[in-house]
């Protein structure tokens, strides 16, 4: 038989584990030791965009308004996404003028 102090117990994880679920946010993975430095100017131009798509659904996420699925990869904080995709987004853009890319 459960008692009272069963049940509020079972209640209280299953929040506790719902309210963990529902804050996370999308991560890039870092990149290895070349960095992105074999990738010519079109494939950092596609970068840059899933970078900024990222950023957009991390902004969406925090605003409530993106409640699509999730894949794996994500992170259960704002912080750590936020960090990586600006990495991502500052080691795209130091590249590209590095090589001269076109914006």
């Amino acid at each position: 038989m459960i008692n009272a102090k069963h049940l509020f117990f079972v209640i209280f994880a299953a929040g506790a584990l719902g309210g963990c679920a529902s804050a996370r946010y999308p991560i890039l993975p870092a990149w290895g030791a070349e960095g992105g430095q074999a990738l010519n100017c079109s494939e950092l131009n596609s970068e840059m965009e899933k970078a900024l798509q990222t950023q957009a659904q991390i902004e969406r996420i925090a605003a409530g308004t993106d409640t699509g699925p999730r894949p794996a990869l994500y992170s259960m904080a704002r912080p750590d996404a936020d960090r990586a995709v600006a990495s991502r987004i500052a080691k795209i853009e130091a590249l590209r003028e590095s090589k001269a890319c076109p914006t």
